[in-house]
């Protein structure tokens, strides 16, 4: 038999339980710190020859923070089973549609793909690390290389990066 105190005391935890996961719900949630000046960007990866690739894209993403200035994530699908690949950000302080030579050429990440030919990775740049471009706008454009001989694999489109 149940007595009367347990079911209100398990009555009484589930209405706290039902209220806390109200209040939960009702509040407000507060916008993350994004870039106003250089949004978020999803470029895609393209085989470079005959280079195997279901899919695969760079996100490029901008914070308005102390900490972190850029973060870039990168996905290689259907490429080539485990082999280990460099992500290279080229970036072209002439020419924001990447006209002229890139006078930047960055390692950022490397991709190691499983046996089914997927991998990611992740770059984190400081404020600190792009303090001599603020205020300029560049080309940049990613490439994939193989890390044994430095082959380009897969690459992205120029894309125009504001940087404040």
């Amino acid at each position: 038999m149940v007595s009367v105190l347990g079911i209100r005391g398990a009555a009484r935890w589930l209405f706290g339980a039902l209220a806390a996961a109200s209040a939960a719900i009702a509040a407000p949630v507060l916008p993350a710190a994004a870039d106003a000046t250089y949004h978020t960007e999803r470029l895609a990866f393209v085989a470079v020859g005959n280079a195997p690739l279901r899919a695969g894209s760079v996100v490029n993403a901008h914070a308005n923070g102390g900490r972190i200035y850029a973060h870039e994530q990168y996905a290689l699908v259907g490429a080539q089973p485990n082999t280990a690949y460099q992500v290279v950000l080229l970036v072209d302080l002439d020419s924001a549609s990447c006209a002229t030579a890139p006078e930047l050429t960055l390692p950022t990440a490397v991709i190691t793909t499983n046996a089914a030919g997927n991998g990611t990775a992740s770059a984190v740049f400081t404020p600190a690390a792009a303090t001599e471009l603020a205020g300029l706008t560049v080309g940049g454009r990613w490439q994939v290389t193989l890390v044994e001989d430095a082959t380009v694999l897969y690459q992205t489109a120029c894309t125009a990066i504001t940087l404040d």
